[in-house]
């Protein structure tokens, strides 16, 4: 025993000696796995199991080099390096963006970034996703190190032949730590290995590389799964279909039934529009007035969600028209188009309508020239071919140009068509708003008075608050975008086009505006001008739940004709939501939605909102199902609409300073915001286990279920026969023809012309 301790220095350092790249690869693989869930995930989860899963997998990766000459292991550990890096900086990418992590299924999305690069550099890309590269860096310096060093390195390794020693003893090792790890395994988290949607959760217990590797296999067996799960999926279809009218029903005749039955319909697609836009006022001006008139002359959904997934607008836009959820593995853009699909624009075509869309940027961008078709427009009018580029405003042709030209379009449709239902996408406000600065001249300081002893006059005083950031920025946009939708209604009310013309408006996601620009807005101090910490007793921190609830957006259902009440509606409400609530007053239904009429929602009933996450909202809590914790929103107002100086002053602008007053702003614990009152609503018995349970299920049910339709087509497969019966439309009382899905002819064509 004495002589193994003995010589066990020497073999250590043997082993160094031989091994170094080997070594300085595994040890770097570690470390940036570790700065991924710092940077990321942070410590929310165990710190040993994404450990040891790392270990086993780098090691197991690593011990492959052993089946080259020493010479050639370099170039094998290097492009894993560079492999792994690239990898660390994708994901940190990724999740500052989406809260997950990127998948082989998104590699098909990719051709998308050319047409928002400047916005990944700009708005999302930050300076810690290019630590991972150092990596890279490392290896070469390591490997320049010791050809400088020890020339003949490589060749006296090769003469001692332990290659065969070195990988047989690093696959034991590998093996025995997985074996550990495994051991400190639940079923929770083999189950959420498998199903992969809580991409969060995966990779924060099992590591970047177990995450990796175990997504690969999921998208391998998910394609393997399309050709032959069909069987188990269409019987699950089945059986969901066949009860859901008893016991979850889309409709029920209300007083908005067959409201707005004959009306033309034009929607419009508010890119990147938040619900707290509207709330907002700078130096007393409102942010929004075009929008806000419009919700108060309407039908107003304040606490309305966007439920897209990694194709943002375009996830919208298929959730808005199908009432159907995002796909779990790639996009319905530009994966699953050439599906049939029961949409609202199917479906009222099926009525008589003349359908189109029209968008200011290019018609290939997120597929949508055969997207569009498959969910039933007959034209669709894009930059390319429809519309003249005499004005551009971050990535296209500008809201103001775009709105002037398409009324006269609007105009020639509705002088040749009974009635017509239209799409506009909007494009200025689109991330990352800085080109908005070459046109707008709205404010985003604040104002106050203060007297000056030298003059004896009252000065005003501009704070630079939110000038020169990018909410400022957003906000700016947000304005113009505002008074581009004013000038669009003028034009359309001039032309006789809002004669009877229902409005519909939603904002198609968030944002996507940083945690830490937040911070700044909810903590600055104009009358110090500076911003509040952590340690501060006023400052009001931006944890996940503010932040998600912060993210939903407007949706508004406005008529010049009236035939309703003008009403705000407060009960939570999702995309999905849409085509039953609209269905229900033009006079169509659609079995298959997997939202609800939100008029056919009782008093004593809750509506709930799931997101592709696995995440949940309901109108008493929002459920984060990757760190398995809620919070109750019982009572809560949003922060973004309180927490701001803008808004403490909205209804006193231009104050006069007053140190008595003024000098103690945001010195004193925020009793409503603040971080204790925060964490006093996470997790507080407002509702019991049997309550999440039931949800987690009804979520996760809807989104394999919604999967399945777009997967296989299970809409068009039952129309041929296999549902017994069941159709895929049942259009209002009067029994229209079913929809007709394009041929696959139709589908190849594109539709521009």
């Amino acid at each position: 025993m004495g002589k193994i301790l003995k010589s066990a220095p020497g073999h250590i350092k043997a082993y160094v000696c031989n091994n170094v790249l080997f070594l300085t690869f595994v040890l770097s693989s570690l470390i940036n796995s570790f700065l991924l869930r710092a940077f990321t995930v942070k410590f929310s989860y165990n710190q040993v199991k994404p450990l040891l899963a790392d270990i086993a997998a780098v090691l197991f990766i690593g011990l492959f080099a052993y089946c080259f000459k020493p010479k050639r292991r370099f170039v094998y550990y290097m492009i894993w390096t560079c492999v792994f890096a690239l990898l660390s900086a994708g994901n940190s990418i990724y999740y500052t963006n989406y809260k997950s992590f990127i998948s082989v299924s998104l590699i098909s999305t990719a051709s998308q970034l050319g047409g928002v690069i400047d916005a990944v550099t700009e708005n999302i890309m930050e300076p810690k996703d290019l630590i991972f590269l150092w990596s890279i860096l490392f290896m070469i310096a390591e490997y320049v190190f010791i050809r400088r060093k020890n020339p003949d390195y490589f060749i006296r390794l090769q003469e001692k032949k332990l290659g065969k020693k070195y990988a047989l003893g690093t696959l034991a090792v590998s093996v025995s730590v997985a074996g550990i790890f495994a051991t400190t395994l639940t079923g929770t988290d083999v189950s959420r290995l498998a199903k992969q949607w809580n991409r969060e959760y995966v990779l924060g217990t099992f590591g970047l590389y177990t995450y990796q590797i175990s997504d690969t296999v999921s998208c391998i067996h998910a394609k393997v799964n399309m050709m032959l799960g069909f069987d188990e999926s269409e019987q699950a279809f089945k059986e969901f279909y066949n009860d859901k009218d008893e016991v979850d029903k889309v409709s029920n005749d209300n007083e908005y039934s067959n409201i707005f039955k004959g009306k033309n319909v034009l929607t419009i697609h508010a890119e990147s529009i938040q619900q707290f836009a509207l709330d907002t006022y700078m130096n007393g001006e409102e942010l929004t007035p075009n929008l806000n008139k419009l919700a108060r002359e309407g039908l107003y959904f304040s606490n309305f969600y966007a439920q897209e997934s990694v194709g943002t607008s375009s996830d919208s836009e298929f959730t808005f028209s199908t009432s159907l959820m995002p796909a779990s593995s790639g996009t319905v853009a530009i994966n699953y188009w050439d599906r049939d699909y029961t949409s609202i624009q199917s479906m009222l075509r099926d009525m008589g309508y003349y359908t189109f869309s029209m968008h200011g940027n290019n018609g290939s961008y997120w597929n949508r020239m055969n997207l569009h078709n498959s969910l039933g427009y007959q034209k669709f009018f894009n930059y390319t071919t429809d519309f003249n580029i005499d004005e551009t405003i971050g990535l296209g042709l500008s809201d103001k140009s775009f709105f002037n030209q398409a009324v006269p379009k609007i105009k020639d449709i509705a002088d040749q068509n009974k009635n017509f239902y239209g799409t506009l996408i909007m494009l200025t406000n689109h991330t990352p708003f800085t080109d908005i600065e070459r046109v707008s001249d709205f404010d985003v300081d604040f104002k106050y008075k203060k007297y000056n002893e030298e003059t004896g006059l009252y000065e005003e005083i501009s704070a630079p608050f939110l000038e020169g950031t990018k909410l400022g920025s957003y906000f700016k946009s947000v304005h113009y975008a505002d008074e581009a939708i004013g000038q669009l209604m003028e034009e359309l009310d001039e032309q006789g086009l809002l004669d009877n013309t229902v409005i519909v408006i939603y904002g198609d996601h968030d944002a996507k505006v940083k945690e830490e620009e937040y911070e700044y807005y909810y903590n600055y101090n104009p009358f110090t001008q500076e911003v509040l910490s952590d340690d501060d007793d006023g400052y009001i921190p931006v944890d996940d739940f503010y932040y998600n609830i912060n993210r939903k957006v407007p949706f508004i259902i406005w008529s010049k004709d009236g035939g309703y009440e003008p009403k705000e509606i407060t009960q939570v409400m999702g995309m999905y939501d849409v085509q039953p609530t609209l269905g229900n007053m033009l006079g169509f239904e659609n079995k298959y939605a997997l939202g609800h009429d939100i008029f056919s929602i009782g008093d004593d009933e809750e509506n709930i909102v799931i997101f592709p996450n696995g995440n949940f909202l309901t109108d008493t809590i929002y459920y984060n199902s990757q760190k398995e914790k809620y919070f109750d929103i019982t009572g809560y107002e949003n922060v973004a609409k309180y927490a701001s100086c803008n808004q403490v002053y909205k209804d006193t602008p231009n104050p006069i300073y007053s140190e008595e007053v003024h000098g103690i702003y945001k010195t004193v614990k925020d009793e409503v915001y603040g971080r204790e009152a925060a964490d006093l609503r996470i997790n507080d018995g407002v509702v019991d286990e049997n309550y999440i349970s039931e949800l987690s299920s009804y979520s996760e049910e809807r989104i394999n279920i919604s999967n399945a339709i777009i997967y296989y087509d299970m809409i068009n497969k039952t129309d041929q026969g296999f549902g017994d019966g069941m159709n895929s439309t049942d259009v209002g009382k009067d029994k229209f023809s079913i929809f007709s899905p394009p041929s696959a002819d139709e589908r190849d064509r594109l539709f521009a012309a």
